[in-house]
């Protein structure tokens, strides 16, 4: 493996979710920070959309991660493939918050409506963040809808923020009344000196010096991968490889054509991906 050859404590480009190896672009830290100040202010619910592999379920799970260690805040987070009917919904929410479930939808709805303004008059917030949320049907999508209803004259009493792909996106603007009552916020690829960037702070994270990777070698992965992170990183880990195994010290733009190859198949344009 080529971390000890690098000199590395672990991998830096890999593709599994790590909120320790999310780069805050000035998109990253905007997103978030929106989610963040509307989970504050109280002031109703939130949605994130990106294409798939740019940190939208990396940025959750730090809100995550941050959110549960507050006082103030109960977190729940979710992952809507596993939420198919608004029934499974509400009694998936309300056990992780610890409300009694009921036989009906409606019962365990009013359960849940009870804890809400009893956290309220205890100044707690309840937090519901949903990942994947593009998959959720709309049956599911109804019952975050009526989520929003629990409100005082002044602020929601649970704060709602999806996590998804431009699908979600497209399902909530023609829920027009969802639509109107969402906030919405999106990332976007990054440009050639964000990946860059991105893969120079990761290599640091993983115990690295210097990112070994060659200007050129960045610009080849940047035009392959379009600046989508999670294809850099698949790049990148399988540049390290090969660099591995021609006993080089530094990933030149030969070794990234030829690791593409590997990466994502010799006959596969980054539009398939």
């Amino acid at each position: 493996m080529y971390v000890s050859y690098f000199g590395l404590s672990e991998t830096p480009f890999k593709i599994v979710p790590d909120s320790r190896f999310l780069w805050y672009s000035e998109q990253h830290k905007e997103a978030k920070g929106k989610i963040e100040f509307h989970i504050a202010q109280r002031d109703g619910p939130v949605y994130l959309s990106s294409p798939v592999g740019l940190g939208k379920t990396l940025i959750a799970q730090r809100l995550r991660d941050e959110l549960i260690v507050d006082a103030s805040k109960k977190v729940v987070y979710a992952f809507a493939p596993n939420l198919k009917t608004s029934n499974q919904f509400i009694r998936f929410i309300a056990d992780e918050f610890a409300v009694k479930t009921a036989r009906s939808y409606a019962s365990t709805l009013r359960n849940f409506e009870q804890y809400l303004i009893t956290q309220y008059e205890a100044g707690i917030t309840p937090v519901l963040l949903v990942d994947e949320a593009q998959n959720m049907p709309l049956d599911t999508l109804k019952t975050i809808h009526h989520l929003f209803n629990f409100a005082t004259k002044d602020v929601f009493l649970i704060q709602v923020a999806l996590f998804g792909q431009p699908e979600l996106h497209r399902r909530i603007q023609r829920y027009k009344s969802l639509a109107s009552r969402m906030y919405a916020t999106k990332l976007h690829a990054f440009d050639e000196q964000q990946t860059r960037e991105m893969m120079q702070f990761r290599w640091t994270v993983a115990g690295g010096g210097d990112l070994p990777f060659d200007p050129e070698a960045i610009t080849e992965i940047y035009r392959l991968t379009g600046g989508v992170a999670r294809h850099i990183c698949k790049l990148a880990n399988e540049a390290l490889l090969h660099t591995m195994v021609k006993q080089a010290t530094i990933v030149d733009k030969t070794i990234i054509i030829a690791a593409s190859a590997d990466a994502f198949e010799e006959s596969e344009s980054y539009e398939r991906l």
